[in-house]
């Protein structure tokens, strides 16, 4: 994962006029979750940047480094794109698999605001966005969530045939990850044409043809309805001195049969580290320790109530103070 402050002249096409950025003011702790059933993404690019630059806007034509990003995946135009507005701007290093999640760090400048976008995967120039969205204020430990949407970035016809990935080159890169969830070759190609500006994605259509019909994408697997993604964003340790990890907070669970369930919270912060996991507990038993932010339990006994308690850990060793829930399987 790379981290990197930027400075060069212009965002999105437009020629901007930028306050020279103030002093870091706060650092955040962003966790971005895939909740697709087949999709990947690529890379993600995150940024904190002044609310005079935007990353994409719908409605107009996206820019080259916008279509770099959404046709195959490449990140670096806009990174160096983003230099111009003394933005701080991460990428992550690899695909983010369906119900995957990645968390990063990042700081802002006084009055920054957030945007993150990656190409979904398999589509010709559809991507996960969120533009200029508010950072959380307040104390360490305040979170926002963001439902994240897919877009269509417009520079491609939707042919759903697997392809290069480079820009203004028809088709989509098919990485072996991708490959495995199921695309096919040897389509035809569906009949369209580029929209010409940033929309909301209509979704793929895809079919069940692995060898040919129209589409190398599996309709059974890679449709999807909005949001692509959730993020969490948490402000970290604040200017009271105070240290350790904080407990989670908004931890429900949802029921799903008699022998399966999940549970749910948001992120832990961490004042003097980061946050690198959580400890999973069911009635007081370690069951599992992972860095996401849900846990989805089966083999159940029906009609059973079960308590789970989850601790925050960070990389310095801290462990958080317990949140429990209790749930019980349908009978």
């Amino acid at each position: 994962m790379k981290n990197t402050k930027l400075y060069t002249t212009a965002l999105v096409a437009s020629v901007l006029s930028v306050i020279s950025a103030s002093a870091a003011a706060s650092t955040y702790e962003v966790s971005v979750t895939n909740l697709t059933y087949g999709m990947h993404f690529t890379p993600l690019i995150l940024a904190t940047h002044s609310p005079s630059a935007q990353m994409f806007s719908a409605g107009v034509a996206a820019s080259p480094q916008l279509q770099a990003i959404a046709e195959g995946g490449d990140t670096s135009s806009m990174a160096a794109l983003l230099d111009s507005v003394d933005a701080t701007v991460i990428t992550g290093d690899g695909l983010l698999a369906p119900g995957g999640t990645a968390t990063f760090m990042i700081n802002d400048s006084e009055g920054d605001v957030f945007s993150m976008a990656g190409m979904l995967l398999p589509t010709n120039d559809g991507f996960a966005g969120v533009n200029s969205a508010s950072l959380p204020s307040g104390s360490a430990g305040t979170s926002v969530s963001i439902n994240v949407l897919g877009y269509d970035a417009g520079t491609e016809a939707n042919d759903e045939v697997v392809g290069s990935g480079a820009p203004g080159e028809a088709g989509f890169p098919a990485p072996p990850p991708v490959v495995a969830t199921g695309t096919g070759t040897g389509a035809v190609g569906v009949p369209t044409q580029a929209e010409g500006f940033v929309h909301i994605h209509r979704n793929v259509l895809g079919d069940l043809d692995a060898n040919g019909g129209i589409s190398d994408i599996n309709a059974t697997v890679h449709r999807w309805l909005n949001p692509v993604a959730r993020i969490t964003i948490t402000k970290m340790g604040g200017d009271n001195g105070e240290s350790g990890v904080t407990s989670v907070i908004g931890l429900n669970a949802q029921t799903y049969s008699k022998s399966a369930l999940e549970v749910f919270w948001q992120a832990a912060t961490s004042a003097e580290s980061y946050v690198t996991g959580y400890e999973i507990r069911r009635d007081g038993a370690l069951v599992d320790t992972r860095d996401g932010t849900s846990f989805f339990d089966d083999n159940l006994q029906a009609g059973t109530e079960y308590t789970y308690e989850i601790r925050a850990m960070d990389a310095a060793g801290n462990i958080g103070g317990p949140s429990s829930v209790s749930v019980r399987t349908n009978p």
